[in-house]
């Protein structure tokens, strides 16, 4: 597997922590006004609120998937001057795409579920007529029994992210070997496709 080069002209190829960071931050505000709209959805009725469940437990699953595939970059991550793409620097196809976000669909089916469940036992009186915060209480005692282990799961399975992206060279998460992905500056993706541009004209 051919990879970009970790530096050029002294600089970094691969995209860090904050920049990563900073792509999550501008895409969690993207979906504020959609949180808004879930959350007069959910005061609706409790059909609504399930079907609002499950359209915000796949949204930025589908988001994410569909902005990878077609422009290598969410939001966020055009915002903050980075692209994900193959290790060689390749635009990446669907199959990369999905496989970024195959754990993250898996924690949605199961967020989904609990969320249905629950619903499906709350008092709807009490449900449809309280806050953000007492609706989470609320709902809170219907959840499966397992549901705790399954949030430390989840805690784990984002802090290991960070955790290897902080320490390998090419800035890869977990999601990134998965897929067969890097994340990269594009600022230095252009340069270093220039670099291979000028390597070829020398060899011919």
């Amino acid at each position: 597997m051919d990879f970009l080069p970790t530096k050029i002209d002294d600089r970094d190829v691969y995209a860090g922590f904050w920049k990563r960071f900073f792509a999550g931050f501008v895409d969690l505000l993207a979906f504020m006004p959609l949180m808004f709209l879930f959350h007069f959805i959910d005061g609706i009725s409790i059909g609504a609120a399930m079907v609002g469940a499950v359209l915000s437990g796949f949204m930025y699953c589908l988001y994410s998937i569909s902005f990878h595939y077609k422009f290598g970059a969410t939001l966020g991550k055009m915002a903050a001057g980075i692209k994900v793409t193959r290790p060689n620097g390749d635009n990446i196809g669907l199959q990369q795409a999905v496989l970024r976000s195959s754990i993250d669909l898996i924690f949605a089916v199961v967020t989904i579920y609990m969320q249905l469940y629950a619903l499906s036992q709350v008092d709807p009186a009490i449900y449809l007529h309280a806050g953000l915060t007492e609706k989470g209480q609320h709902m809170l005692q219907f959840y499966p029994s397992w549901h705790q282990t399954f949030q430390i799961m989840a805690t784990i399975w984002v802090l290991s992210e960070f955790i290897v992206l902080l320490f390998n060279r090419r800035k890869r998460a977990l999601h990134d070997f998965i897929a067969g992905t890097v994340v990269v500056q594009q600022t230095m993706l252009e340069r270093a496709r220039t670099q291979q541009d000028e390597q070829m004209m020398v060899a011919i």
